[in-house]
């Protein structure tokens, strides 16, 4: 039964990748759109994406921090976990190859540059790149323009 089920998520992922995501647990709004298939980690439930959005190919959201893994013997951090939700506004556009950390909130109208780390939330109308997540651009009306 295990490379039936396998071989069915293939399939899905492929064929619908929105149907998929929706079925793993992730929230997506209205006229969202997915360009290739994103990494949803491992609690896809605690992904939630506004409307009109787009998130390009290779994306990864990761809801926890495995590194707490790490310290699991020690007295001060036993039973240590750090999980949280990540959200993704209306009308925003996260890059290939972006990555988001778990308790990361973007707001709307923003854009997560190619291969950035969102390591922090990021304001309403913000554009956003690098490892840091630094912001590159305040949102105006020729922000296509500009950046």
């Amino acid at each position: 039964m295990g490379i039936i089920n396998k071989i069915w998520k293939y399939i899905m992922k492929r064929q619908n990748p929105m149907r998929y995501a929706r079925k793993m647990g992730v929230v997506l709004g209205e006229n969202c759109r997915l360009i290739g298939l994103p990494d949803w980690g491992s609690e896809p439930w605690l992904i939630s994406i506004g409307n009109h959005t787009e998130v390009s190919f290779d994306v990864a959201f990761i809801t926890h921090d495995g590194a707490t893994w790490c310290f699991r013997d020690q007295d001060e951090y036993k039973g240590t976990l750090k999980f949280g939700r990540i959200r993704i506004g209306n009308n925003c556009f996260i890059g290939a190859r972006s990555t988001i950390l778990p308790g990361v909130t973007i707001g709307d109208n923003s854009i997560v540059a190619v291969g950035a780390v969102v390591n922090k939330s990021i304001p309403s109308g913000e554009v956003c790149g690098g490892g840091g997540t630094s912001p590159l651009h305040h949102e105006n009306k020729r922000l296509c323009r500009q950046v």
